[in-house]
C-alpha cells in the first residue's frame, strides 16, 4: 500500500507540475501578444496589417517616433508606415480620424466618400470558434423577443423557451412555470412548416441593444433552416431555402441599421453564407482555408469590398471581395479577388520559448484557445527531440549519480531515474522532495 500511495501521489504531482510551471514561467517571462489585426486597404489597393513584436525591430522603431517601438505597422509586400499614414490607407476603418484631421471625404476607385456615406456601409460580422456549440455550454433558456413591442426599444419577454425532443418549451419567468399554451403555439407554427424536432441548433442575437428584432435561426433534426419571428405574441415561421447539400452547422445573427445582412451562415463543409435581410437568401463566399473549429473568422464591410479575416493561434489570412449586391442571384458563391497569409508575431519563437520548449518535454492545459469548455491536454515540446529529450537524459544521468552516492540503486531508484529521463523536471522535483518512507 506503501508502494501504491507513493506511486499515486508521484503521477499527481507530475500531473499538477505540468499544469502550474509552464503557467507560471509563461506568466512571468513570456509577453501576451494578441492577434494581428490585418486589413485590405482601398488606397494601396493591397492588405496591410498591424502587430505587436516581442522583439526589437529598428525599422518599426525609426517609424514610431520614440512611442510604442514593438508596434509595427506594414503591408503584405513588407513596407513600414508611422501610424498615421497607416491610418490614412484605411479611410474606412480610421475615418473618424480622417475627418479630424480634414481629410474627408476620400477618393478610392474613382468614387469620393463622406462619413455619412461610409457609417453606412461599415459593420463588422464576427465568428469566433468558441462560439461554436461544440465549444460552449449549451445555453438552457433563451428570449425570443418580441419584434412589434408598440414602443422605440426593445423589451425582454417575460418568459424564456428551450428546445426539447418534442418542441419549444416556453416557461414564465416569474413563476418559473411552463407556460403550455405558448409551448404548443409556437411548436405547431413550426411543424406546420416541415420542422422535425428535436432541434440541432438555434442562432439568434439574443439581446435588447440592438436596431430591431431579426428573429432567431432552428436547424431541425434533418438539418432544414427556418426562420421564427414573434410578432404581437404571434409566431411567424418561414422555411428558408438552402442550396442542394448544404446542411447549416451555425447561424450568427446580427441586426444592423442598414437592413441589407442579416448575418451568416456556416454550413458542415465549413463554407460561408451571407445571409440576405428581404428574402432570407444565401449568398456564398469561397473561404479557402477556413477551419472553423481552429480559427476566429471576422468580415469586415465598407462601402466598396467585404473582406473575410480568418486565423488560427499562427498564421491569420485575408480574402477580399466584391461587396455582394442587394439583387445577388441566391445560392451564387462570390470569388475572392485579393487574397493574402501570413504568419503571427505572437507565433514566432524568442530566447523565452525556446528556454520553456527545452525544460518542459510536455504541457498539461485545462482549456484552449479556440474553446471555452475545460478540456484536458497534454502537448509535447515543440523541440522535444532537439532539446527536451536531451536535458530530460542529462537529469536522468545527474540523479544516477546523485543516488549511487547515496546508496546502490536498486528497483524504486531505477524506475525514477526512468520517470525522470521521460518526464524531466516534472519527476524530478518530487522525487527529491518525497521519499518512499515519508
Amino acid at each position: 500500500m506503501r508502494k501504491v500511495a507513493y506511486a499515486a501521489l508521484m503521477l499527481f504531482s507530475i500531473l499538477v507540475l505540468s499544469l502550474a510551471l509552464p503557467a507560471a514561467y509563461d506568466l512571468i517571462f513570456i509577453k501576451p501578444i494578441q492577434k494581428t489585426n490585418l486589413f485590405f486597404s482601398p488606397v494601396l489597393k493591397k492588405c496591410i496589417f498591424t502587430e505587436q513584436i516581442r522583439g526589437f525591430d529598428a525599422k518599426a522603431a525609426a517609424k514610431s517616433e520614440g512611442h510604442h517601438a514593438d508596434i509595427v505597422y506594414k503591408d503584405e509586400s513588407g513596407e513600414y508606415y508611422d501610424r498615421l499614414a497607416f491610418e490614412a490607407y484605411l479611410p474606412f476603418i480610421y475615418y473618424r480620424n480622417m475627418e479630424l484631421r480634414g481629410l474627408l471625404p476620400v477618393t478610392a476607385y474613382g468614387q469620393s466618400f463622406d462619413r455619412k456615406t461610409i457609417e453606412k456601409h461599415r459593420r463588422v460580422l464576427e465568428l469566433k470558434a468558441t462560439s461554436l456549440d461544440s465549444h460552449r455550454p449549451k445555453p438552457s433558456c433563451l428570449p425570443l423577443i418580441e419584434a412589434d413591442p408598440g414602443q422605440v426599444a426593445l423589451l425582454y419577454p417575460d418568459d424564456r423557451f428551450q428546445s426539447t425532443t418534442k418542441g419549444l418549451q416556453f416557461i414564465n419567468a416569474d413563476f418559473n412555470a411552463p407556460d403550455e399554451k405558448l409551448s404548443k403555439l409556437f411548436t405547431l407554427a413550426l411543424t406546420n412548416q416541415g420542422f422535425v424536432f428535436p432541434c440541432k441548433h438555434i442562432g439568434g442575437n439574443f439581446t435588447n441593444f440592438k436596431p430591431y428584432e431579426g428573429g432567431i435561426f432552428l436547424v431541425d433534426a434533418k438539418g432544414q433552416l427556418f426562420h421564427l419571428m414573434r410578432q404581437k405574441g404571434e409566431p411567424f415561421c418561414t422555411k428558408v431555402a438552402l442550396p442542394k447539400g448544404v446542411v447549416p452547422r451555425h447561424v450568427l445573427v446580427s441586426e444592423a441599421r442598414e437592413r441589407q445582412w442579416l448575418g451568416l451562415v456556416l454550413d458542415t463543409q465549413d463554407r460561408i453564407w451571407l445571409l440576405r435581410q428581404h428574402d432570407l437568401a444565401l449568398i456564398g463566399l469561397e473561404t479557402t482555408r477556413y477551419r472553423p473549429n481552429e480559427m476566429d473568422f471576422k468580415l469586415i464591410f465598407n462601402p466598396l469590398f467585404v473582406t473575410a479575416i480568418f486565423s488560427d493561434a499562427k498564421k491569420i489570412y485575408a480574402q477580399v471581395f466584391k461587396l455582394p449586391v442587394k439583387d445577388a442571384v441566391p445560392f451564387s458563391i462570390a470569388q475572392p479577388f485579393h487574397s493574402f497569409s501570413m504568419s503571427m508575431s505572437r507565433s514566432q519563437e524568442c530566447w523565452q520559448t525556446m528556454v520553456a520548449a527545452s525544460i518542459f518535454p510536455f504541457v498539461t492545459t485545462l482549456q484552449a484557445e479556440n474553446t471555452s469548455l475545460l478540456t484536458a491536454r497534454i502537448t509535447s515540446s515543440s523541440h522535444y527531440f532537439s532539446l527536451s529529450l536531451p536535458i530530460c537524459l542529462l537529469l536522468a544521468i545527474g540523479y544516477f549519480f546523485y543516488s549511487r552516492r547515496k546508496k546502490s540503486p536498486n528497483r524504486l531508484a531505477w524506475t525514477q531515474i526512468g520517470l525522470i529521463a521521460f518526464c524531466g523536471i516534472y519527476a524530478l522535483i518530487p522525487i527529491l522532495l518525497l521519499d518512499e518512507n515519508s
